[in-house]
């Protein structure tokens, strides 16, 4: 792909030469564009070795000659802007045309990713605003801002986006948006069951299936709501644009999935719902003196079971099964019992399933095993596609 990368000129713009080599790594064809106030933070000598192209800062005298921003603004597929200032963003939203980057964005008629970059207060202000809608509704797709420390000191939305997720986003762009204003309710890792307030019920699950669900979502389109157990990371900045809710128990799950059950057109639940809990939570921590070796349990609420019940509407729902053996056979249950679209059986174990270790599933549907997947992003993938589809027969 032919990539115009316009580094306009913040002080994140030191970041920006990353961005430039991660496109190329990724077999992107880079050319920089970099404003006039962007080489007083990082040289064009910088992106011109990385890209092993030209940078072009002139308006009168780019990298391309005379007619610079003519000539980048045809052969690019897409363009980037990062860091984008408050200042740049303006002047695109007005279609001002007074430098090369200028030039080169009012002639592309592609589509455009904008890494914002900012103090918290500036980006929060009315007009900053009113300029993100404006070049909103003329079709620019944004990455960030990131939660963080800004260069002032101050935290808050402002830090462009790291240079990973500007890429990812990237590669968004291009994704077929089938879930476009779907509203997908994803579940992901474990709950913990409380003894007391220092000793837990729990197991090794550590969300990553349903973070890679939500990211794909999120890439197709869709407006996720992700609820997320205890122990799960959830510092990726591609999650600001979800709702993210923190459960613990399965009756916290419950209730967040409850509230949502009647506005959500696909539920998936990957997380690891414990079975059971404590009948007793004591409220002080137990010394070991004092406590006996059993404990009474009691069953959890079935959550997905549940929220089926609850629906006043059809919603697509896939649910997962992980078993030690035998999780073809259990996914065919769970799929009958509970009124499933779909079960992705996999097995787990010592060396498999958890967290980044090796696995292997099959998408279980009504008439039996339908594809089997190696990998969570291959699951994940598959899994929406059906979901797509299902939601389109429907319509």
């Amino acid at each position: 792909m032919h990539v115009v990368l316009g580094v306009a000129g913040g002080i994140a713009a030191y970041k920006v030469a990353e961005v430039a080599s991660r496109l190329v790594q990724a077999g992107h064809e880079v050319e920089t564009v970099m404003s006039e106030a962007a080489t007083q933070f990082v040289g064009p000598l910088t992106f011109a070795g990385l890209t092993g192209r030209p940078v072009g800062v002139s308006a009168t005298n780019g990298a391309r000659g005379p007619l610079s921003h003519v000539t980048l603004a045809r052969w690019a597929d897409v363009m980037i802007v990062a860091p984008a200032t408050a200042d740049r963003i303006a002047r695109m939203a007005v279609g001002s045309a007074d430098d090369l980057l200028s030039l080169v964005y009012v002639g592309f008629h592609g589509r455009c990713l904008v890494a914002p970059a900012m103090e918290p207060h500036m980006w929060a202000h009315p007009a900053v605003q009113r300029n993100v809608q404006q070049l909103t509704a003329d079709g620019v797709a944004w990455v960030g801002p990131a939660f963080g420390r800004t260069a002032s000191g101050t935290e808050g939305n402002g830090r462009m986006a790291e240079p990973e997720d500007i890429v990812n986003a990237l590669d968004d762009l291009a994704v077929a948006k089938d879930l476009a204003g779907r509203r997908v309710l994803i579940t992901a890792g474990p709950t913990w069951e409380h003894f007391d307030p220092v000793r837990v019920l729990t197991n090794p699950s550590s969300g990553t299936m349903g973070l890679t669900l939500a990211r794909e979502a999120l890439r197709r389109g869709a407006r996720v709501s992700l609820l997320a157990g205890p122990g799960v990371d959830l510092s990726a900045g591609w999650l600001a644009s979800a709702e993210v809710v923190r459960i613990v128990s399965a009756e916290d799950l419950l209730a967040a999935l409850l509230s949502r059950a009647q506005k959500t057109d696909a539920m998936i639940a990957a997380a690891a719902v414990s079975d059971f809990r404590p009948k007793r939570r004591m409220a002080e921590k137990q010394h070991k003196a004092n406590v006996g070796l059993l404990w009474e349990m009691e069953r959890n609420p079935d959550t997905v079971r549940e929220f089926r019940r609850a629906q006043a509407e059809r919603t697509v729902m896939v649910g997962f099964a992980a078993e030690t053996d035998a999780a073809v056979e259990s996914a065919g249950r769970k799929l009958r019992e509970k009124g499933l679209d779909w079960v992705v059986a996999n097995t787990v174990g010592p060396g498999a399933g958890f967290s980044n270790l090796p696995y292997h599933g099959v998408i279980v549907g009504p008439t039996g095993p339908e594809e089997s997947v190696s990998s969570k992003p291959e699951a994940a993938s598959k899994v929406l596609d059906r979901v797509a589809r299902r939601l389109a027969e429907l319509d």
